[in-house]
């Protein structure tokens, strides 16, 4: 196995150089770790991915101030604990009950369910100490080793093998088996790295699209938009605006063009584009907007035409 150690330095390196696919690889490694600090912190599933969606904002902006790569896990660690904790603080000042405090599903029985079984397990929690408990529940949520958990808490590999012996030993007495399928039911995949990562985007006012192959598309925009290619993989736009293609299982809205092009004379690009047998709509002539067309990537997004008038 990798050492945890050199390959978050390459990772921040990179991260830091702008290299966006480098933050994301930190987000997908780091997902259930993070959550699993939030949730030590406090006792729910929902409220942690909250936070540990803001860690990874509160991470990416704070990037440059990381002195030490190999201190990336110490450092998520203090951010996660930090962004709980206020959390805790902020939700005790304005907390009230109205219609938000209530079950967000039709099925009221289910809810009950899974907040009863919740209420169990951090119940039992709560005889466990700090890193006992952010260990056991990482244990659980992630597939990391012992070592990377031990580097990740700051802690020996014999103390972190120890205390997840002695976790699973009082967590059983309470328990029973039931608690290694609950934690297991509640991990982040791929799907939580691309909703921080589209988030992130959006935040920063970058323009994004979702692709499922982002090389097959990254050729496919320059072949018929002869666009450049940043030092990060990013498509250069004639704007000077970094176009990142974010391989994802997520489509975008159907029917929303994901962005408009203005163009000096849409004839020309259309007859270019279905030259190139790219799938493309009819032009359009709008009373107010002109001649207008829309076409589509391999992975049907869905991009709109306009001529300047």
């Amino acid at each position: 196995m990798e050492d945890p150690v050199s390959s978050d330095h390459q990772l921040i390196i990179d991260a830091q150089s702008g290299d966006f696919e480098a933050f994301r690889m930190i987000v997908l490694h780091y997902s259930n770790a993070m959550l699993s600090v939030a949730y030590s912190v406090l006792g729910d599933f929902y409220e942690a991915q909250d936070v540990a969606q803001e860690v990874f904002v509160k991470c990416y902006k704070s990037l440059p101030t990381l002195k030490d790569p190999s201190r990336l896990g110490s450092w998520l660690y203090s951010i996660a604990h930090r962004t709980s904790l206020d959390f805790v603080k902020k939700k005790k000042a304005s907390v009230h009950y109205d219609e938000t405090n209530a079950p967000q599903t039709d099925n009221v029985n289910e809810w009950l369910d899974r907040h009863v079984i919740q209420e169990a397990v951090w119940k039992a929690l709560q005889t466990l100490e700090g890193k006992s408990k952010s260990a056991i529940v990482l244990y659980y949520l992630s597939d990391w080793s012992m070592k990377e958990i031990a580097h990740f808490l700051d802690l020996s590999l014999s103390a972190v093998e120890s205390r997840i012996r002695r976790a699973r030993e009082t967590l059983k007495v309470y328990l029973a088996d039931d608690f290694e399928s609950f934690f297991r039911s509640q991990r982040l995949g791929r799907d939580f790295e691309q909703m921080v990562c589209e988030q992130l985007l959006k935040r920063m006012g970058h323009f994004y699209i979702p692709v499922i192959n982002k090389k097959q598309t990254t050729e496919w925009f320059v072949r018929h938009f002869h666009l450049g290619i940043s030092i990060h993989g990013n498509l250069l736009l004639e704007s000077g605006h970094e176009l990142y293609l974010l391989e994802s299982e997520t489509r975008s809205p159907k029917g929303m063009p994901v962005l408009t092009f203005s163009v000096e004379d849409a004839d020309e690009l259309w007859l270019q584009l279905t030259s190139g047998r790219v799938d493309s709509g009819p032009i359009e002539t709008h009373e107010l907007f002109g001649k207008q067309f829309v076409f589509y990537d391999p992975d049907g997004n869905k991009y709109q035409v306009v001529e300047n008038k």
